[in-house]
């Protein structure tokens, strides 16, 4: 499929669009579609009103999937695709830019994760939504408000705040594949200054796969646990004080690859996917001043990782070991955040309201590495290494209102990093550096209800270090393959330059709300995967800068509340990325030119269509559908995936209190790739290169219960 053919008419149709929906202003009137809220923008704001593509995902439309994950919804957002190659899709692209796996080399993120405001950032699993208000997908770099680690975009979410009233929870969830799933909920006053909220979700389920080795069914099972618990302090008139506690626990299976393709394995020794993870947070929020706002938050996260799989994903013994590789880190990070918010009355500079802050944050990330296990548990070609990355940044925005229609927003952030690494293998990398990123918006208020934007905005991703290639060639490599990457030890930092048009409406009566958006980014030194053979068979592959990559495309977004009982909704997202001046070496060795090929983990189409029905006081229905076209699975080779459709519903009954549901995901059991692979892995075919994929969620169906007191 050439998107270029697609998006050419469709940008066309876009600015007729565009045109006939801004002359078609309707005046706001109640009841309309509910506004929301935006939580990680610098002040609260709604959606409608923000001058940046983004979803947010609402609690209704989070149980209209029985969703327990990030990777159950992430399909709602256009634009939006995750890679798994683990227990879950742990890693996340937007617009086509984003990592898609991690193994023993440090890493930092494309794509922010933020919980609660601490930073998760590729730590996939803590995305569990349980007792979440709203998830709220930035497409975009987020070059002000977050700086590395969201430049193509961030994922945000939100839990449920503590209540003024004593409210509680009960949900209990039993599907197929042996899945079961209970939580429970309690929330209100402490006493006269404090509010409180406890949330606990307990998630297992045996998995998809079948290892006939082993003869288990759930060597890739769910094992999950997550508690939170959150304090809101009213300290005095002028400061609130909120206390947020998380602590998650995954002990999940991993043995997803099978040499056939398909959920049934023969692995000898299946692997793991594991996360404990214990996070704090305290914002303290005070307005003693007339002059501003004081946010001052500090977090802090300690995580302990485990992941380890069966390489040769079988039961071979060519080499006397089961072929095991295990991944144990430990990671501890801390973070402050002092933001001062201007008030009505304090502008400067002409009228314009201010946000000024700084920002520290310090991770420490330490790995031990082992593989080729064999029967009797011994290890060999250990590795042991330490990541230390700091980062200290200042930013501001300010916010001019030009007219009652026009505002202009001008915001930057400036930001250093230092980057230390040392292994047991001899490898030894410094890096520091200092990036700038910013956003320069202007948004025309049309009416009440319709409002245009322009944006151009700058975001950046800090460089890295090729540690897990230089070491295995020190260990084992020739003088001139250890003098290549020596040289690419480094690669520099990443920038993204966004321009963005786009448009928020509401009509007919505020029951109808449409969002449409129009981009292109130019990547700057994008970082890409290459893939080289230190010794015969013996691949590695390092990161290194492409010149000349780019994308871009539409989003759109409608909700119609049709009537009170009936709502129809749908997403869209086309895109297009073109791979810059890359060369890749291919299984036989041969130069590939990847040079204008699509990127990888980058759809050129996305959907999400439905409809929500109630009826008969007591029952509701929602089905909905989701679509995505095929993707390279890599920038080093020309394997993909197949374009796909799932079809979702969950069937209602609500009496008081009282919440039954039936409901299923991938009710046509389609097949569908999440992650795939290159490479000879099989003996019995001589080692010849063959795609392996991993297969995501099969037909799961399940009932239901949740009582509100």
């Amino acid at each position: 499929m050439n998107c270029s053919k697609i998006i050419t008419p469709i940008l066309t149709l876009f600015a007729s669009v565009f045109a006939l929906l801004v002359l078609s202003v309707s005046a706001m009137a109640d009841p309309g579609i509910e506004e929301i809220v935006v939580f990680s923008d610098f002040r609260d704001s709604t959606a409608q009103s923000a001058t940046s593509s983004l979803t947010v995902l609402s609690k209704g439309q989070l149980e209209s999937r029985a969703a327990q994950h990030l990777e159950n919804v992430l399909n709602l957002a256009p634009n939006v695709n995750s890679a798994a190659g683990a227990s879950r899709g742990r890693f996340f692209q937007i617009r086509g830019v984003g990592e898609r796996s991690q193994f023993k080399e440090p890493l930092d993120s494309s794509v922010g994760l933020v919980v609660d405001g601490v930073d998760f950032s590729n730590l996939g699993l803590a995305g569990g939504i349980y007792d979440v208000d709203q998830v709220e997908v930035l497409r975009g770099p987020q070059g002000t408000t977050f700086g590395s680690n969201a430049m193509a975009g961030l994922i945000y979410i939100q839990s449920a705040a503590p209540t003024e009233e004593f409210e509680g929870r009960v949900d209990i969830s039993s599907g197929n594949y042996d899945a079961q799933s209970m939580g429970v909920v309690f929330s209100g006053p402490l006493n006269s200054q404090l509010l409180g909220r406890i949330a606990i979700n307990k998630n297992t389920s045996d998995g998809y796969i079948e290892n006939t080795f082993l003869q288990r069914d759930d060597s890739n099972n769910i094992d999950e646990l997550s508690a939170r618990v959150k304090v809101r302090w009213t300290a005095s008139a002028d400061l609130n004080v909120d206390f947020t506690a998380v602590y998650i626990d995954a002990d999940n299976g991993y043995d997803a690859f099978s040499l056939s393709n398909s959920r049934v394995t023969r692995s000898d020794a299946p692997g793991h996917d594991r996360q404990e993870s214990t996070a704090l947070s305290i914002l303290a929020t005070w307005e003693g001043s007339d002059a501003y706002t004081l946010k001052a938050q500090v977090t802090t996260e300690r995580s302990n990782l485990e992941y380890g799989f069966d390489w040769d994903w079988s039961d071979f013994d060519t080499v006397g070991v089961r072929g095991f590789e295990n991944n144990v880190r430990d990671r501890r990070a801390n973070s402050i955040d002092l933001r001062f918010l201007s008030k009505p009355g304090s502008e400067i500079l002409g009228g314009a309201s201010w946000v000024a802050g700084i920002y520290a944050y310090e991770r420490e990330v330490n790995l031990s590495y082992r593989e080729d296990a064999d029967y009797y548990g011994a290890w060999t070609d250990g590795l042991i290494s330490s990541f230390d990355s700091s980062r200290y940044a200042a930013y501001g925005q300010l916010d001019w209102m030009l007219s009652e229609q026009w505002l202009l927003s001008l915001g930057s952030r400036f930001e250093h990093f230092e980057n230390d690494y040392f292994d047991s293998f001899g490898v030894v990398g410094e890096l520091e550096d200092d990036l700038i990123g910013g956003k320069l918006s202007l948004q025309y208020l049309v009416s009440d209800d319709v409002m245009i934007y322009g944006a151009v905005s700058q975001g950046y991703k800090t460089g890295g270090l090729n540690t897990d290639a230089f070491g295995k060639a020190l260990v084992s490599g020739d003088a001139a393959t250890i003098a290549l990457l020596n040289e690419q030890l480094t690669y520099e930092d990443e920038a993204a330059l966004n321009y963005e048009l786009g448009l928020k409406g509401s009509y007919l009566d505020a029951s109808l709300a449409v969002n449409l958006t129009a981009f292109y980014i130019d990547r700057q030194n994008m970082h890409a995967k290459l893939a080289l053979e230190i010794t015969t068979g013996n691949w590695t592959s390092y990161r290194a800068n492409v010149d000349g990559s780019n994308n871009y495309g539409i989003e759109l977004e409608t909700d119609w509340q049709i009537t009170e009982q009936f709502r129809v909704f749908a997403a869209l997202g086309l895109l297009h990325s073109k791979l810059g001046d890359l060369v890749a070496l291919d299984v036989d060795k041969e130069p590939l030119d990847q040079a204008g090929r699509d990127q990888a983990h980058a759809p050129e189409y996305q959907f999400n269509v439905g409809a929500a029905y109630r009826f008969m006081d007591h029952y509701s229905l929602t089905v909905q559908m989701d679509g995505k076209d095929s993707f390279y699975f890599s920038n080093s080779h020309n394997q993909q995936s197949s374009a796909y459709e799932l079809l979702h519903a969950k069937f209602n009954y609500q009496q008081g209190p009282l919440t039954l549901s039936l409901w299923g995901r991938n009710l046509a059991d389609k097949d569908y790739a999440v992650r795939g692979f290159y490479f000879g892995n099989n003996p019995n075919n001589g080692w010849i290169a063959e795609s392996y994929t991993q297969l995501g969620e099969p037909r799961v169906f399940g009932i239901s219960g949740k009582y509100d007191f």
